[in-house]
């Protein structure tokens, strides 16, 4: 495991889009914007059962998650990790994802009732971008 700075931590923590990058059976790579939330060190998001990054996740655990700062975008982190998928039934995750990125109730992009699991990586390597430095 490879801690995230508090740099990186702060990102994580802002109301800032991350891109999920997942492999496909073939190896292709298959990218999606996520919301995400930070425990620890460790980056979770809440994924319909139903979804192909989250067939590709149970498949093959290896993941990719860039994200950016929406005021200053030329900042950003890569982190490449591993996810662990945990059963969501009730969707907490997503709750308090959409309060973190809409300020209410999650609005139903999904359709009507996913099923939700939680992704969590776990970093392995964590490449930062900061200008000027």
């Amino acid at each position: 495991m490879t801690p995230l700075s508090d740099e990186v931590r702060a990102l994580f923590d802002g109301k800032n889009f991350a891109v999920l990058s997942t492999l496909e059976p073939g190896g292709r790579p298959h990218s999606t914007v996520v919301w995400v939330e930070r425990d620890g060190d460790d980056l979770l998001f809440a994924l319909p059962k139903s979804r192909r990054k989250t067939a590709n996740l149970d498949r093959d655990p290896r993941a990719t998650v860039v994200i950016f700062d929406a005021a200053s975008p030329y900042e950003s982190v890569q982190v490449q990790g591993t996810a662990v998928l945990e059963d969501d039934p009730d969707g907490t995750l997503v709750g308090a994802l959409s309060h973190k990125y809409t300020g209410g109730p999650y609005p139903g992009f999904a359709g009507p009732n996913p099923q939700w699991v939680t992704a969590r990586i776990t970093a392995d390597k964590v490449t930062a971008s900061w200008p000027n430095s």
